[in-house]
């Protein structure tokens, strides 16, 4: 959990926990090796399942994630979290997200924005501001029933220098950037506290990406 991102994805994960009811479909996510503090609160649940187009992260279903195979209306809850930046698609995956939906159910869903290209570049392909992401959902059929920016400047600048002296750099085991990823991690929890009490306003600008949820009801 070095990033800003990624602690702030983590606290709109837990707000939202209640949520996760029922059959859970994670799509793109692994059933280990996750890189936040975030678990999934499985005594709450009938069973969590995974979607993943890579065998080694184990998912219980090994494929496209516009192309799931199961029944309509299958689950309750579905979680997309740091994903439609990879697909080519998201009109695509949210469509088929839809699908296999219940009624009443909900999506939860992250995606970054001024957040560097991340360290899998050759598979990371867009950013979409809020404009096109509610336009996006509310197409498909969903209704929002809110949208996160996550952190602003502070944060975004972190992000930007820790990928900078991490995955981004020639050789990321060098001493002096390993340092500076040292003095990054203690600076965090200023870059947090500073966008959340003095530029919250700013968010709507300058932000390290949103959290939305969203639920499919019978009437729109």
């Amino acid at each position: 959990m070095r990033t800003c991102r990624r602690t702030l994805l983590d606290k709109a994960l837990n707000e939202n926990i209640s949520l996760m009811q029922g059959r859970v479909l994670d799509i793109g996510g692994v059933k280990a090796g996750n890189r936040g503090r975030f678990r999934p609160p499985k005594q709450q649940t009938q069973s969590w399942e995974y979607v993943n187009i890579n065998p080694e992260a184990e998912p219980d279903y090994c494929c496209d994630a516009s192309r799931i195979h199961v029944e309509g209306e299958s689950y309750d809850t579905i979680i997309m979290t740091e994903l439609l930046e990879y697909v080519e698609s998201p009109s695509a995956v949210l469509e088929e997200a839809f699908r296999i939906l219940k009624y009443n159910g909900h999506v939860l869903i992250s995606v970054p924005f001024l957040c560097p290209i991340h360290g899998d570049w050759e598979l990371d392909r867009q950013r979409l501001t809020e404009t096109a992401l509610v336009e996006l959902v509310k197409k498909i059929g969903f209704k929002l029933v809110s949208i996160e920016a996550m952190g602003s400047l502070f944060s975004v600048r972190h992000d930007i220098c820790y990928a900078a002296f991490s995955y981004a750099a020639k050789d990321p085991q060098k001493f002096y950037l390993k340092l500076m990823r040292m003095l990054l991690r203690l600076f965090k929890p200023f870059c947090l506290w500073v966008d959340a009490k003095c530029l919250k306003g700013l968010s709507k600008y300058i932000n390290t990406g949103y959290f939305l949820v969203l639920i499919k009801a019978k009437n729109n």
